[in-house]
């Protein structure tokens, strides 16, 4: 197969050449993780998650992703986010942005030049209610996973508490399943 992306309705599947192959959904949920190089603490301050967040807030509004839940540990984060109604094949400039943005401001704030920050990311696009539900579980609980709380709403550096408190949020308005999602 090609390298070339092939076009559904409201959908594009790009197969990859080194990767997975991924399916970008108009208007859908994804999954997305992000490790740092050799999962490296380089988030473990304060400042620096707090860094991480508005870079990330900030690149989510400039590429129109809809923030449902996200979190940032020492040297990882995950986030499911809805894609813009026009697409989701902007993922990877998305991601670029706040990670090249963070990277050259965390060298720069140690006199790092060119030194790797990100590793990578993962994408999933969500396929099912259930799947929705278990990737927000996941998410909110990896703080207590990790043995940094005991409780999601006693760390401070997700959006647990606000995603609790919007009222939008109804177990019926959540994705309903997707029919022939390729498994990798």
């Amino acid at each position: 197969m090609s390298d070339q992306i092939k076009k559904m309705p409201d959908s594009s599947f790009k197969p990859g050449h080194n990767t997975p192959p991924h399916l970008f959904l108009a208007d859908w949920f994804y999954m997305l993780t992000g490790a740092t190089y050799k999962q490296k603490p380089l988030i473990r301050s304060d400042n620096r998650k707090i860094e991480w967040i508005n870079a990330f807030l900030s690149a989510t509004t400039k590429y129109r992703w809809e923030v449902i839940a996200w979190v940032v540990m020492d040297n990882h984060y995950h986030a499911v986010l809805k894609s813009p109604p026009d697409g989701a094949s902007n993922l990877p400039k998305f991601v670029v942005s706040f990670h090249k943005y963070t990277a050259r401001r965390w060298n720069d704030q140690e006199k790092q030049t060119g030194r790797m920050v990100w590793w990578n990311y993962w994408d999933t696009c969500i396929h099912s209610q259930r799947d929705y539900m278990n990737r927000l579980q996941y998410v909110f609980w990896n703080p207590v996973k990790h043995g940094l709380v005991d409780e999601p709403e006693k760390y401070p550096y997700s959006n647990y508490t606000d995603f609790l408190a919007q009222e939008w949020f109804d177990i019926g308005s959540t994705p309903i399943e997707v029919e022939n999602v390729p498994e990798f």
